[in-house]
């Protein structure tokens, strides 16, 4: 299909990092947001090796943790390297207005960026060079 997703997996070589965001609908990200990821990560997880990943999530009330780590799967099957914060990347908040009042959230993404910002920075003038990978191993446990 051309569409969307194969329009962000053409730029997705230029990058050095992602941030995806989703809210949290029933302690889940978005359907169209697990959508568009497992389109995009699936056969093509190569692509993403040695990247920076991160993730955030907005919600209500509940559930955010566990979207949140939904969301870092990806990453994790993925070879990238995960960007953290101060807590989890997690902001509470039934609209933009309700958010701009959860300060703690608020701060979370800001420590975020300033993380991203410095592992991005490290990347370009670092004189490390990046892992080699072994070619995956796949087993099978059905008998």
């Amino acid at each position: 299909m051309e569409d969307k997703v194969n329009e962000f997996l053409d730029k997705v070589e230029s990058a050095d990092g992602f941030v995806f965001g989703s809210p949290v609908h029933f302690a889940a990200a978005a359907g169209n947001m697990t959508s568009f990821l497992d389109r995009v990560f699936y056969g093509r997880g190569n692509l993403f090796k040695g990247k920076l990943y991160s993730s955030v999530v907005s919600c209500r009330r509940g559930g955010a943790t566990a979207a949140f780590d939904q969301l870092n799967k990806y990453a994790l099957i993925s070879n990238m390297y995960i960007v953290g914060s101060s807590y989890w990347n997690q902001i509470h908040g039934n609209n933009k207005e309700e958010a701009k009042q959860d300060l703690e959230g608020l701060q979370t993404m800001r420590n975020l960026g300033k993380n991203m910002a410095y592992m991005l920075k490290c990347m370009e003038t670092g004189n490390i060079d990046k892992p080699e990978y072994e070619k995956p191993i796949k087993t099978n446990f059905i008998r």
